[in-house]
């Protein structure tokens, strides 16, 4: 008796040691900018108190090794192996680099290895997938490549295998069938190809499957549908191919989720998807999905999103659509769907975003019942062939209404002074109608709006107004970025308190909309301005000096107008600018040498003005530039040979000046050039031999 408890004592102190050693050889590897582990784990202490360590109670033996969420960098032991009595190794969200241990796969007790969210890589050791009791494996959001395991999977009581997010190829081996167990399988965000194997159909437990945004090919298994566990089956981002089949005969299906967009599915929609009643959520846009929607799609009275949209779908809106009280989501967007709204789509109460925009064949008015949903947050009816007025009252029941897009269709009369009480409105897009009468003077009450587009249709200012007072009323809209009120007849100048305008402001399209008169000065205190069209207007007086002060701007366009003058150095401050649009004015003098400062401007046009004395070096050697206009001036002297700086340049238009001299060789070498006019102009001499590099030119 005396001899056997000696002989325990050894053997358990050696496995202590063993433990310990172990722990040690981990902590070597891994380092944390607060030392985390140097200051908890203290050698000369037994190990079982220490921080994330937890022992079992009679041997004292590590159980599980639990250190998440503590910016540990460095790298993973292969000493882990020896923590024999191992079953839980959690060291997720952490900075790990290099490699998974081979030998973790071998620890008997081993049930849980959670170390996602690390920057591990390499393969996975095929020793887990030989893994007899492990029941999660847990190496999502890694760098791990290669492929798994291609053969025998022995994993009889794994339940969760969540490898989503690394950069795995090869293809679902068809073994995953061999764990019969597996309840939760996530593959997604990598880039596994093949088909996807018939043998997950065999998995009666699982309820989870995430295949989404790989390269998988071929047909969607149909038994899949036949699990009865199954609750989720996401394969979205693919170019899985061929019809949507599910199982022939009666399916016991509680599928709930199911998501296949974005891939290259054909077809109907089958005809006994009703079988699938448990289903809230549907996503099957951007497909070659064919046909109408189900006449009995109402079948599916759980639903509660609903994404058709970017398919072929034709036909009309079911009536059935109309009895889903459930639906939240609906969006049938960019399909070929024909016929009326349907006013029974205003009795779904719970509808929060309603889309059918880019059909071009609806047609009808709005059902005002629509405008009734109290609960909608976006309505996009764009691009159709709706008609009819927008209902008065329209404001007045969408409390929480914040996209309204009824654009691209033929809409007429007035918009409802009313449209303000929808208090949470970001977004009212209702350009490309026929709407009539003035724009409303209160549209700065709606404080949450960033873009208010009205473009292309026959809004006027107010009568006898002699500035345009609407645009006074959205200087209370302090987050407005996006203003569009181009192609209508406006008739009037610009206010100067367009100055007062929110610094968020970034694009402001005004082209077309007959306005005349001088720019205001006030311009310079639009800071945030990103954009300002201007274009096709009246607009007379010189270019302001205060545009140098909006240093974001990007795009100025300003032509065909009868802006005259010199161009203002100020213009050269603008060091964001892409985007110069001065032609069809009576812009006069010297074009600024300083503009061949500005290092981002890609697309120069100042043709049909009255720009006189030779061309500025400096634009010559602008490499960055892709386009450059100066035709119907009265520019004057040689081309110089630094034109070859013009490494970039894709359009040049040198047409109808007083350009003399022999034509450069240099322009032999522009080699991206794919239009150029040398048109009316005075050189001589023979055309260059290095014309014949211009490889791009059409």
């Amino acid at each position: 008796m005396l001899l056997f408890l000696i002989q325990f004592s050894v053997s358990f102190s050696s496995s202590n040691e063993t433990d310990q050693q172990a722990l040690l050889a981990f902590q070597n590897l891994v380092t944390s900018p607060t030392h985390f582990l140097a200051n908890n784990w203290i050698k000369k202490t037994t190990f079982c108190p220490w921080f994330g360590v937890t022992c079992s109670p009679k041997r004292q033996r590590v159980v599980a090794l639990s250190l998440p969420n503590l910016q540990l960098q460095g790298t993973i032991s292969p000493s882990l192996a020896n923590l024999s009595f191992l079953s839980v190794l959690n060291l997720k969200n952490n900075n790990f680099q290099g490699g998974i241990p081979y030998g973790l796969g071998h620890l008997p007790r081993l049930r849980v290895i959670d170390i996602q969210n690390n920057h591990l890589n390499g393969s996975i050791p095929s020793s887990l997938f030989q893994h007899q009791g492990v029941q999660a494996i847990l190496l999502a959001f890694n760098e791990l490549s290669g492929e798994m395991w291609r053969g025998p999977w022995y994993v009889p009581k794994l339940s969760v295998l969540n490898l989503r997010n690394n950069s795995l190829t090869g293809i679902i081996p068809p073994y995953v069938g061999n764990a019969t167990k597996l309840m939760n399988f996530d593959l997604s965000g990598n880039r596994i190809n093949g088909n996807i194997p018939t043998e997950i159909g065999y998995l009666s437990q699982l309820t989870e499957l995430y295949l989404y945004n790989n390269q998988l090919t071929g047909f969607i298994p149909a038994t899949l549908f036949n699990i009865s566990s199954l609750l989720v089956l996401s394969l979205g981002i693919n170019s899985l191919s061929g019809p949507l089949l599910l199982y022939e005969g009666n399916i016991v299906s509680n599928l709930k989720f199911l998501s296949i967009y974005e891939n290259q599915i054909s077809g109907c929609i089958p005809s006994n998807i009703c079988q699938l009643t448990e289903l809230k959520i549907v996503t099957i846009s951007f497909n070659n999905i064919t046909g109408d929607i189900p006449r009995n799609i109402g079948c599916l009275f759980k639903l509660e999103e609903f994404y058709i949209g970017n398919n072929p779908i034709n036909g009309t809106i079911p009536i059935s659509l109309g009895n889903i009280s459930t639906l939240r989501n609906l969006y049938c967007g960019n399909n070929r769907i024909v016929g009326k709204i349907l006013s029974k789509l205003g009795k779904l109460s719970n509808l929060m975003q309603l889309g059918f925009d880019q059909n071009y064949y609806l047609i009808g008015q709005i059902p005002e019942a629509i405008f009734n949903i109290s609960s909608l947050e976006i309505i996009d009816f764009s691009f159709n062939n709706l008609w009819g007025r927008i209902p008065t009252t329209i404001g007045l029941h969408l409390p929480n209404i914040k996209d309204l897009i009824l654009g691209g269709n033929q809409l007429e009369g007035e918009i409802p002074l009313y449209i303000t009480n929808a208090s949470k409105l970001e977004i009212l897009e209702l350009s490309k109608n026929f709407l009539t009468r003035t724009i409303p003077t209160n549209l700065g009450n709606l404080r949450e709006l960033r873009s208010l587009l009205l473009d292309n249709n026959q809004l006027t200012n107010e009568p006898r107004g002699h500035e345009l007072r609407f645009l006074n009323s959205l200087a209370d809209g302090r987050m407005l970025r996006y203003l569009s009120v181009s192609s209508n007849p406006l008739n009037n100048v610009l206010p100067n308190f367009i100055g007062n305008l929110s610094s968020t402001f970034e694009i402001f399209h005004i082209e077309d909309a007959h306005i005349n008169g001088l720019i205001p000065t006030s311009i310079g205190n639009m800071s945030g301005l990103t954009t300002l069209i201007f274009d096709e207007n009246n607009l007379t007086g010189n270019i302001p000096p205060e545009f140098g002060m909006v240093k974001q701007l990007q795009g100025l366009y300003l032509d065909n107008n009868q802006l005259n003058g010199h161009i203002p150095e100020a213009v050269c401050h603008l060091s964001n600018l892409d985007l110069l649009i001065l032609e069809g004015n009576e812009l006069t003098g010297v074009i600024p040498e300083c503009i061949g400062n500005l290092s981002m401007l890609q697309h120069l046009y100042l043709g049909s003005n009255k720009f006189s004395s030779t061309f500025p070096l400096n634009l010559w050697k602008m490499s960055g530039l892709l386009s450059l206009s100066v035709s119907r001036n009265s520019i004057e002297g040689e081309v110089p040979l630094d034109i070859g700086g013009l490494k970039a340049i894709v359009a040049l238009d040198l047409s109808s000046n007083h350009f003399s001299g022999m034509i450069p060789t240099r322009l032999g070498e522009l080699q991206n050039v794919q239009y150029f006019d040398l048109s009316n102009n005075s050189f001589f001499g023979q055309i260059p031999l290095s014309f014949a590099n211009l490889i791009s030119l059409e």
